[in-house]
């Protein structure tokens, strides 16, 4: 009986042995193995996105914004510069200074409209509250949820 049951655990020892052998073979690879290949994937240009060769919009002749910015012969003090200065003059649009396409369109940005606003801070309460109770404000389903 002893023999038996001692050869029954060194069975079981072997079964599990290996099987923890076997899981370690057919591991997935590690995480330094796994950076490599990205790395030379990415060097290879075989990932879009990230601004290298062989990517779609570098085969239809467009630079991503990190390469664009790579390329560029302009100083960051000139590009500072210019952008004051385009902002000054308000060519710049959604700053909130006059001269840009939307203000020559006769709208105001948010900032503008609050800035020019008449109405009272009550007065903004009470018609909020009555377009909500008459349901002309849109709500998400998260809203619509809770109530």
């Amino acid at each position: 009986m002893k023999k038996t049951l001692s050869s029954l655990t060194v069975a079981a020892i072997a079964l599990f042995g290996a099987q923890a052998a076997m899981a370690q073979a057919a591991s997935s690879p590690s995480r330094a193995e796994v950076k490599k290949e990205t790395a030379a994937a990415n060097k290879a240009g075989q990932i879009p996105g990230t601004g290298t060769s062989n990517v779609p919009a570098a085969a239809a002749g467009q630079q991503s914004p990190r390469e664009q910015a790579a390329t560029s012969t302009t100083s960051r003090d000139d590009r500072k510069k210019s952008t004051a200065a385009a902002n000054k003059a308000g060519d710049i649009p959604g700053t909130g200074v006059g001269g840009v396409p939307a203000a020559a369109a006769g709208q105001q940005s948010p900032r503008e409209q609050a800035a020019t606003s008449t109405t009272t801070r009550e007065d903004r309460k009470k018609a909020t509250a009555a377009a909500n109770k008459a349901g002309t404000i849109p709500q998400n389903e998260a809203q619509m949820q809770k109530q």
